[in-house]
């Protein structure tokens, strides 16, 4: 057991007022939506500072969707930080996520995100490089998915990674392109930076799983198509990281 002195104490407990003020100053929805746009630009720290003041909010209020909506928001600003430090901590900090989605959903009789929740135990698995597990998850995910729109086809995409990282590399890309393809026939009236988060995505995933597997020839063909959606929308930051991350790791095979 170990003893904080009072000083300490003290400075805890103002850190801890000051936090929560600032989360009282403003709307749950609010934070949450700033700190989306903070964490699509590379300001993940800020990003996941707001989500927490969110979930302050959220609580006050007793909106436990609001809760899992900013959970999943820190879960995916914990993948941003994986694929750019590729350090293990951020997979597991993902999985945290994910699980305390699960509890939360459990505890409080939410039912209607378990689509969303299967989709995000699928994401930390492929961090964890438990690929059956991704697999089964994001075919879960797919099956319970509510509409028919173009995120789905996203989520057809991660599902193909998984398929093709879990052994079937072939059935893989033809489903990774199936998803590229559903997200072009279901754009219409989609922002377009979604469209083109989703479709870029999906294409440097295509490249990744390829370098990893040798295919350096076909790799490159895939990154230079997502290289041209990344180049023309100067909002994809975090993609933009993504391409000059798998540049290198091409130039050094």
């Amino acid at each position: 057991m170990f003893f904080y002195s009072a000083q300490k104490v003290v400075w805890l407990t103002l850190i801890a007022m000051s936090l929560r003020s600032e989360c009282w100053a403003n709307s749950p929805h609010k934070f949450q939506m700033q700190a989306a746009i903070l964490r699509e630009e590379g300001n993940t720290l800020e990003a996941l500072h707001l989500y927490n003041c969110a979930i302050v909010g959220y609580q006050q209020e007793h909106n436990y969707k609001g809760i899992l909506e900013s959970l999943c928001g820190r879960l995916i600003s914990w993948q941003h930080l994986f694929n750019q430090e590729e350090d293990m901590v951020y997979a597991i900090l993902a999985r945290q996520e994910a699980e305390a989605m699960l509890r939360i959903a459990q505890l409080y009789a939410i039912q209607d995100k378990d689509y969303l929740i299967h989709f995000l135990f699928g994401k930390s698995a492929i961090f964890l490089k438990d690929f059956a597990e991704a697999e089964k998850e994001f075919r879960a995910a797919i099956e319970l998915y509510p509409d028919a729109n173009a995120e789905k086809g996203d989520w057809l995409a991660h599902l193909g990674e998984a398929i093709f990282r879990n052994g079937s590399k072939e059935e893989g890309i033809l489903t990774i392109l199936q998803g590229i393809e559903y997200i072009e026939s279901h754009a219409c009236g989609i922002d377009s930076f979604r469209i083109n988060v989703w479709i870029s995505g999906a294409y440097l995933r295509l490249a990744k799983i390829l370098i990893i597997d040798g295919n350096l020839e076909e790799a490159r063909i895939y990154l230079q198509k997502g290289e041209e959606i990344v180049l023309q929308d100067p909002r994809l930051v975090i993609r933009m990281q993504q391409l000059e991350n798998l540049r290198e790791k091409i130039l050094t095979l």
